[in-house]
């Protein structure tokens, strides 16, 4: 219909024309928006600016739906033809929650300018646009929105998350300090049912963090330390805690090659026979086939002693389980075979015969 037609009709039965609902509840502004028509939309809400304060069956207006699409000339001309227009969308949330699930900036940024409130606005399930930013992982948003007002950090949704557990939960490290770096105790907030955490596919693991570790509070699992937190997934977790294990028997394991490496050592300036006799420093039974083997023994189990105990201090330093897996395994192997020679060498101590002439 032409604006001329639109003359010829009076303004009652114009408006009540424009009022007309189909079954979903959604008046003309509502499809025009829905289907991106900018001119239908914009001649419209010059004719009715109240037809933007009405939300459809699903309880969407077309604020909402402007916002949800992307669609920033329209949205400019609702804000400006009727400031005080309906927000909503579906499951509670507002137009600035379809902003930011859809990353449209520019939307958020104009609708920000005209209905700052909407920032504090929690959909059915208790959860702000920062909330959504935060566990999508936009930084951007997450700074602007804290830029605007820093208490909504502290807003839990029905689960008792909050926007820095979520971002956890996630794993977002650039949503978490920015969060951080505008409220410093938001770390302290305490969720309930962290332990759904790993539910998610991520969960937090502490790093030290001076004299204390990043989980303060085993029982209200507080997020403290975030600077130093390393998030990791699941199957990073499960890892890292199989390289813990593996670093203890680790310990065990270089404990025993160091005390055969010191026994071997010592052993190598301990010939059996001595050395005194008429060729100093010579062995008195170095012509013994006994006491070649007794060397042989003690130089390979010292020598494999050695090597183990610096695989295991260069594996010590690598939090790779594969890489520790393999350093560990080589370790026991060659310590296994310096016992071995150890033993070996022991025997051919006892077998080499006497110096002593009346023996």
């Amino acid at each position: 219909m032409s604006q001329v037609e639109f003359r010829n009709v009076s303004s009652s039965s114009m408006f009540d024309t424009l009022g007309v609902r189909n079954r979903g509840n959604d008046k003309v502004l509502h499809e025009a928006v829905r289907n991106g028509h900018n001119k239908v939309a914009e001649f419209l809400l010059k004719i009715d600016p109240k037809l933007a304060c009405f939300e459809n069956e699903a309880g969407e207006s077309p604020l909402y739906l402007a916002a949800r699409a992307g669609l920033l000339d329209i949205l400019n001309q609702i804000l400006q033809s009727c400031p005080s227009s309906a927000h909503g969308g579906s499951d509670g949330q507002t137009a600035l929650h379809a902003a930011v699930v859809e990353r449209h900036f520019d939307i958020m940024e104009a609708l920000l300018r005209f209905k700052q409130q909407l920032i504090k606005e929690a959909d059915h399930q208790g959860r702000t646009p920062l909330y959504y930013a935060a566990s999508l992982g936009d930084h951007t948003k997450v700074q602007r929105l804290l830029e605007l007002d820093i208490l909504i950090a502290y807003v839990l949704d029905q689960r008792g998350f909050s926007p820095i557990h979520v971002a956890a939960s996630k794993g977002h490290p650039s949503v978490i300090r920015e969060i951080v770096r505008h409220r410093p105790d938001s770390g302290e907030l305490v969720d309930p049912l962290w332990t759904k955490c790993s539910s998610y596919g991520h969960c937090w693991w502490p790093r030290k963090c001076g004299q204390s570790q990043a989980f303060g509070d085993i029982s209200g699992h507080r997020l403290l330390g975030l600077d130093s937190i390393k998030i990791l997934s699941r199957a990073d977790q499960e890892e890292a805690n199989a390289v813990q294990t593996y670093k203890q028997m680790g310990q065990t394991l270089l404990m025993v090659a160091t005390l055969i490496t010191t026994v071997t050592f010592t052993a190598a300036f301990t010939m059996p026979g001595g050395y005194i006799g008429p060729d100093k420093g010579v062995a008195l039974l170095e012509s013994s086939k006994y006491l070649k083997l007794f060397i042989i023994a003690d130089t390979i189990a010292m020598t494999f002693s050695i090597i183990a105990a610096c695989l295991l201090f260069w594996g010590a330093v690598n939090s790779n389980k594969s890489s520790y897996v393999y350093y560990f395994t080589s370790a026991a192997t060659l310590t296994y075979f310096a016992l071995q020679f150890t033993a070996a060498a022991f025997t051919t101590e006892i077998a080499t015969p006497s110096s002593n002439p009346i023996l």
